[in-house]
């Protein structure tokens, strides 16, 4: 459990969705724990370890050595780990992947001009309203997503869960664009606002059957102003995911700054016992 003292820490020097509790609880159903400079998710002998220090700059070896000391205290049965590079290396991984966030500067912000056409062109059609909730409108968005979209389960599930996290989030903001002829509902974004310096930008879903050209623009645009107004320095965009995304945030001025290192396995501690004895018998 954290304290308010901890939640403070937390939201001063936040930088990655991860570090938000409110976001990681909602999908995992895991309680959050602040150990050192390191947040990490434990339920049900299941551990989610996010190796990205607060406050202070570490190194491999320091993360490496945190995480030995969180495994040997809770014992968890599986790892989910991310972090800037990869560790655990002698293990078998169940799944592993690697990509980068991208980070918006908000300093001196500029629109392109190719950017500001793609707005101009969305707003002829569509206005934008903020919200606190996610309706069956913005579900029913996301349903028609995956089944559209070739996404593998672990993004589907959280995909599912966004609801859950927007409801119990004080922190989340939705940002809908509404076809001003009819109110369809032509595209949405969820950005969260939950650390002092960053904003995230979590998920967007435009909608195919009422899509609108530049849509996804002009929703990003609106968490720009957003971001801007409550004296946010940067909005992490996320991780690049494909080389489609890659480009939208590339043309948004977006720069990979961190690289993500994922990876998930099991642990077998009747192997640790056994090495363990061979050392206090040999």
């Amino acid at each position: 459990m954290l304290s308010l003292e901890e939640k403070e820490y937390i939201k001063t020097y936040a930088y990655i969705p991860e570090h938000l509790p409110d976001y990681v609880v909602s999908i995992s159903q895991s309680e959050p724990f602040l150990f050192d400079e390191y947040i990490f998710y434990f339920k049900n002998s299941h551990l989610i370890f996010i190796g990205y220090p607060l406050g202070k700059i570490h190194h491999k070896e320091q993360t490496q050595k945190i995480l030995d000391l969180i495994i040997e205290q809770f014992r968890p049965k599986s790892v989910a780990v991310i972090a800037p590079f990869s560790l655990m290396s002698q293990k078998k991984f169940l799944q592993k992947s690697s990509d980068f966030y991208y980070q918006l500067d908000l300093s001196n912000f500029m629109l392109n001009p190719s950017l500001k056409n793609s707005i101009k062109r969305a707003l002829k059609e569509v206005n934008t309203e903020q919200n606190k909730v996610i309706t069956e409108e913005n579900i029913e968005l996301i349903d028609k997503f995956i089944k559209i979209h070739e996404i593998d389960e672990y993004t589907q599930f959280i995909f599912k869960k966004i609801p859950d996290y927007v409801n119990s989030s004080k922190t989340a903001v939705v940002f809908n664009a509404r076809n001003k002829k009819d109110g369809s509902l032509s595209g949405f974004s969820v950005a969260d606002y939950g650390a002092n310096n960053y904003a995230f930008y979590m998920f967007n879903f435009p909608s195919r059957k009422y899509y609108v050209p530049g849509v996804s623009d002009l929703l990003l645009y609106e968490i720009v102003k957003a971001s801007i107004d409550k004296g946010k320095s940067y909005i992490n965009l996320g991780l690049g995911i494909n080389k489609g995304i890659e480009f939208f945030k590339k043309k948004w001025s977006g720069k990979p700054f961190l690289q993500y290192e994922f990876c998930f396995y099991k642990i077998s501690y009747k192997t640790s016992i056994l090495k363990i004895l061979k050392k206090l018998f040999s």
